[in-house]
């Protein structure tokens, strides 16, 4: 009796979406692939998150050829959002990343990935979130973020 009431409970509190995991800084790291769109233009990146501070970002082309990879520093804040019913809810995340480039440290990128009510156990299957940067002011860029095995 108690085996089966230990199983039904371990079952019922793992498909609990209560007890899913929110994102942060020393859960999420690994490797992404990005894709993000504003207007008519399309940005392809890799992502890799090293520590819970640090991550590096690379885009490449549909042709094959890269850009140098570039690194940064990041922290996970909290946030609110609005769900599909208009209802404003705690619980979500901001990615708050800066970076440089090798060709030029001088140049600080910022940009911010809204990952709204993600959980972690979402990223493999793949997420969209909102993001903005320093890179277009103003512009809210879509972007679909999977994590890699």
């Amino acid at each position: 009796m108690k085996k089966f009431v230990l199983t039904a409970l371990l079952l019922i509190t793992g498909s609990v979406p209560a007890f899913a995991s929110p994102i942060t800084a020393d859960n999420i790291v690994g490797r992404y692939n990005v894709e993000a769109s504003y207007m008519f233009q399309k940005a392809y990146m890799k992502f890799r998150v090293l520590n819970n501070q640090e991550f590096e970002i690379q885009r490449y082309y549909k042709d094959g050829h890269a850009d140098p990879t570039c690194q940064g520093t990041f922290v996970v804040t909290n946030s609110f959002y609005y769900d599909h019913t208009g209802t404003l809810n705690a619980g979500g995340r901001y990615f708050k990343g800066v970076f440089t480039c090798p060709n030029d440290r001088s140049k600080k990128i910022d940009f911010n990935i809204d990952y709204k009510g993600t959980q972690v156990e979402d990223l493999p299957r793949g997420v969209n979130v909102t993001a903005t940067t320093s890179m277009v002011p103003g512009a809210k860029l879509k972007a679909y973020v999977i994590k890699l095995p």
